[in-house]
């Protein structure tokens, strides 16, 4: 085992700007360790085809760089650090060409973390996008695949918080160092995400989120996982960068239907007529794509009990009938029901306590999965 010592010039190059992976392999190759890389005269970099321009960029930064703060800054923020020397570095990511040469972690990164599915979509999510998101989550979980997202709002945060409930393996990779993790609203799911996986970032601890860093963190979710399953992306999402990056990669690319109605669905949409994305309506649909899983992913699948609905009282039941995972107002189920306002609350309270229903802003309800 490496320590963070041994380390030291693989971190200190992280901390050189527009020092991008393709840059960081150019001089890998050209030089037999980072710590050679760090100490190489200018006009030996300036000699390198790929890497002359950048050259006195990078020894301007590089003597400006403060190594010693970084180290006190993995260790005071509890971070593991791996790098491509490293035997545990995650197989699928050190296959690509711009792979992260250092990855910074919370958490353990497994070799069953090799089955790995991303979960990506809008951060405006619906409650019906949420739902699925939330559902496939905890269905490809229990079969064994490890759930893969970028901890942002909306679909992200779904995927994350049901693999944490259902038990199962995930990981988020972040746009950011772990100085500066975004959005802080999910700062609270690091410690449950790091217990049942892992929390990655190829950034040092002090780079802030920014309109670069996304789209670099997002070929890592799609470079870690066998495919990508985007939920409710509008036409300038994130997640279609993803997309695109998985296709790049030879992963498999998913996509899950909605309305036609709401722009929230038309990236998606887009990836099924344009890109050759999978329509998909269940886990089923994806697991038939990976041929080599099928044998081992059936027999899990025969290991869960079936789900029993529970019994329901006739106005729980024309209440449930009528919710659907879109919200429904309050008054629009006194006028869909046609039971007492009195009738429903009882009604809703009850299919709330089953986990069957659930409220949510402004007396509006949606139905579970």
């Amino acid at each position: 085992m490496h320590t963070l010592e041994d380390k030291r010039y693989w971190i200190a190059l992280t901390l050189i700007p527009n020092l991008n992976p393709k840059k960081f392999h150019i001089l890998l190759e050209h030089f037999s360790s980072p710590e050679e890389i760090w100490n190489a005269p200018l006009e030996i970099l300036k000699g390198i085809p790929g890497f002359a321009e950048s050259a006195e960029t990078f020894c301007h930064h590089r003597s400006r760089a403060v190594i010693e703060q970084e180290l006190e800054s993995i260790a005071k923020l509890d971070l593991r650090v791996m790098t491509l020397a490293d035997p545990e570095y995650p197989k699928p990511l050190r296959a690509l060409a711009d792979a992260s040469p250092v990855l910074y972690l919370k958490g353990d990164y497994l070799e069953k973390d090799e089955l790995a599915i991303a979960i990506v979509g809008t951060r405006r999510a619906t409650s019906y996008g949420r739902s699925v998101a939330a559902q496939f989550a905890q269905e490809l979980g229990k079969l064994g695949f490890t759930i893969v997202s970028g901890l942002a709002l909306g679909i992200d945060t779904a995927a994350h918080q049901s693999a944490i409930e259902s038990g199962v393996r995930t990981i988020a990779v972040i746009g950011s160092g772990f100085g500066n993790v975004y959005p802080q609203e999910n700062r609270r799911l690091l410690e449950p995400i790091a217990k049942q996986g892992a929390v990655l970032s190829e950034f040092a601890s002090n780079v802030n989120p920014g309109q670069w860093t996304f789209p670099q963190r997002n070929r890592i979710i799609s470079g870690l996982s066998r495919g990508v399953i985007v939920i409710e992306a509008p036409e300038a999402s994130g997640a279609l960068i993803t997309a695109k990056t998985a296709l790049e990669q030879g992963r498999e690319v998913f996509a899950v239907p909605g309305s036609i109605a709401s722009e929230k669905n038309r990236g998606a949409h887009q990836l099924i007529k344009k890109s050759g994305a999978k329509l998909v309506d269940s886990i089923d649909d994806i697991i038939e794509e990976f041929a080599d899983l099928q044998a081992a992913l059936k027999g899990r699948q025969a290991q869960p009990a079936p789900i029993q609905m529970p019994v329901l009282s006739p106005h729980e039941e024309r209440v449930y009938a009528h919710l659907e995972f879109e919200p429904l107002h309050f008054n629009d189920l006194v006028e869909k029901t046609g039971l007492a306002t009195s009738e429903i609350s009882e009604a809703l309270l009850s299919l709330e306590m089953q986990a069957l229903v659930r409220e949510i802003e402004g007396k509006r309800y949606v139905k579970l999965p």
